[in-house]
C-alpha cells in the first residue's frame, strides 16, 4: 500500500516538473516574441496557456485523490499541501507571461512602437533574472533542496531595481503624445509582469522551505 502511495506522490511530482517546464517555455518565449517583435510566437504562448491549466487541473485532482484515499501524514501531507500551492503559482506564472506576449501582439500591429534600446536592454536583463529565479525554484523543489530555496529572495531583489531603472527612463522621456502615453503604460505592465513572475518563483521557493522543514516562519522573514 505504501509504495503504490508514493508511487502515486512521485507521479504528482514528475507532473509539477513537466508543468514547470511548460511556464519555464512560456516565460522564455514570451520574452523572446518582446525581442524579436514576433507576433506568430506571442500567439503561440497565449495558445500554449491551456496546457499549462490543465496540467494545473489535472495535479490538483490527482492530489485530492491521493490525500482521500491514503490520508497520508506528516512530511507527505506537507509536501501535497505545498504542491496544491505551487500549482497555483505557477498558473499564475503562465498567465503573467501570456500578458506580455498580448502586449507583443499590440506592438507588432503598430508602425511605431516608440521601443527605445536601453529600456529593451533593461526589459531583457529583468527577464534574465526573473527566468533564473523561476528555474532554480524548480530546481530546488525537483531536488528538494532548502538552501537553494533560501536564496531565491535575494537573487529576486534585483528586478526590482531593473523595474525601478525602466520606469525612470520611460517617464523622463515622457510626452503628452497620446501614442507615446499607451506606449510607456504597456512597457510599465511589462516590467510590472515580470516583477509579479519573480515574486511568484520565489513564494514558489518558500513552499519548497516549508515542505522540507515544516516551519511557517519562511513565509514571514
Amino acid at each position: 500500500m505504501r509504495n503504490t502511495f508514493h508511487e502515486a506522490l512521485d507521479e504528482i511530482t514528475e507532473d509539477v516538473l513537466k508543468m514547470g517546464s511548460l511556464v519555464q517555455e512560456a516565460v522564455h518565449d514570451s520574452l523572446k516574441s518582446l525581442v524579436e517583435m514576433n507576433s506568430e510566437l506571442a500567439k503561440k504562448v497565449i495558445d500554449r496557456d491551456a496546457e499549462i491549466d490543465e496540467y494545473d487541473l489535472l495535479i490538483e485532482e490527482k492530489s485530492v485523490v491521493l490525500q482521500a484515499e491514503h490520508q497520508p501524514v506528516a512530511g507527505d501531507l506537507r509536501l501535497l499541501h505545498s504542491v496544491s500551492i505551487i500549482i497555483i503559482h505557477l498558473e499564475r506564472i503562465g498567465d503573467l507571461a501570456v500578458n506580455i506576449a498580448r502586449i507583443v501582439r499590440k506592438f507588432t500591429l503598430q508602425k511605431d512602437n516608440h521601443m527605445d534600446r536601453e529600456v529593451l536592454d533593461l526589459l531583457v536583463e529583468m527577464g534574465n533574472v526573473v527566468k533564473t529565479v523561476l528555474n532554480r525554484s524548480l530546481e530546488s523543489f525537483n531536488k528538494k533542496d532548502y538552501k537553494l530555496a533560501a536564496k531565491l529572495d535575494s537573487i529576486d531583489t534585483a528586478v526590482d531595481e531593473l523595474q525601478r531603472m525602466v520606469l525612470k527612463k520611460l517617464y523622463t522621456s515622457a510626452t503628452s503624445n497620446k501614442e507615446y502615453v499607451k506606449f510607456i503604460t504597456n512597457v510599465s505592465m511589462i516590467a510590472r509582469y515580470l516583477e509579479r513572475i519573480g515574486d511568484q518563483a520565489v513564494n514558489i521557493g518558500e513552499r519548497v522551505q516549508f515542505f522540507l522543514t515544516g516551519e511557517y516562519r519562511v513565509f514571514h522573514q
